[in-house]
C-alpha cells in the first residue's frame, strides 16, 4: 500500500508520568552533525529565531541520522525533507516552554493552572537534564522534520511549525471535511517516517523519536537506549 494511501491512527497524548519511568540501557550511539545533502536541508529553526542558547548546527544520533537517509529514499522522487531540529540543550527546552507559555496564555486565558500544565505538555515536554527521566530532545534521538520540494521550499502541512493548536495533531486531517492535499502530506511524512522505525508524538505532525524513551513508549519497547547526551 502507498504512503498516502494508510490513514493516521488516532493515538492519545503521552503519560509523560510512564515515559519517564521507561527503563534505559544506553547503547553509546555517537552524535553527528547533520550536512544538508541531496533532499535533505537543515534549517536550524530555533538558532535562526534567535531561542535563548540555540545551535546553528542540527545533531542527531548515528543511528537516527541513517535512518532518516533510508527514508527520505522512499519518498515520492519530488519530495525531499527540512530538518529544523534535533538534539537540543536543556537551556534550549526551557526558553520554548516559556515561550509556548505565553502564546497559551494568549490562546486561553481561561485555563486553570493544571489545565495550562496540560495544554503546555501536550507542545513542549517538561525541561529535564536526569540521566534516567531526559527531556526527548536532550537524547538526540528526536526529530522535527517537514516536507519540501526539490528547490528545498517547505510544504504547506496545514499549520506552521510549533503551533500549539488543535489542526498541529498529526491525526487532525484524518476527517471528512479537511484538505485532502494536507492530510496526503501528512500520512507521506508519517508512514515513511514509520516505516523506518520512527514514532510520532500525535500532538505535532512534525515530531519523530527513534531510541529515546518516547520512542519506547510508543512502540512498546522493552527498553530505550538514549537517555541524555551532550556534544
Amino acid at each position: 500500500m502507498n504512503l498516502e494511501d494508510r490513514m493516521i491512527p488516532k493515538q492519545t497524548t503521552p503519560n509523560w508520568d510512564g515515559v519517564f519511568t521507561g527503563k534505559i540501557i544506553e547503547n553509546e550511539d555517537e552524535l553527528v552533525k547533520i550536512e544538508s545533502s541531496d533532499r535533505i536541508l537543515c534549517q536550524s529553526f530555533y538558532y535562526e529565531n534567535k531561542i535563548d542558547g540555540a545551535l546553528p548546527d542540527i545533531w542527531l544520533r548515528k543511528n537516527v541520522a541513517e535512518k532518516l537517509q533510508l527514508m527520505v529514499s522512499t519518498l515520492p522522487k519530488t519530495m525531499g525533507i527540512i530538518i529544523l531540529d534535533g538534539w537540543r540543550p536543556y537551556r534550549v527546552q526551557k526558553a520554548l516552554r516559556d515561550v509556548v507559555g505565553e502564546v497559551i496564555h494568549e490562546q486561553e486565558p481561561h485555563l486553570t493552572q493544571e489545565e495550562f500544565e496540560a495544554r503546555l505538555s501536550e507542545f513542549v515536554a517538561e525541561p529535564r537534564t536526569q540521566k534516567d527521566s531526559p527531556s526527548p530532545h536532550l537524547t538526540g534521538g528526536s526529530v522535527d522534520i517537514t516536507l519540501c520540494d526539490l528547490e528545498g521550499n517547505a510544504l504547506d502541512m496545514g499549520t506552521a511549525f510549533d503551533s500549539p493548536e488543535e489542526d498541529s495533531w498529526t491525526a487532525a486531517f484524518e476527517v471528512e471535511g479537511k484538505s485532502l492535499e494536507i492530510r496526503t502530506r501528512r500520512r507521506i511524512l508519517f508512514n515513511a517516517m514509520a516505516d523506518v522505525g520512527f514514532t510520532n508524538l500525535p500532538t505535532e505532525w512534525w515530531h519523530f523519536d527513534y531510541g529515546n524513551q518516547l520512542w519506547a513508549h510508543y512502540s512498546a519497547a522493552n527498553h530505550a537506549v538514549y537517555s541524555a547526551t551532550s556534544l
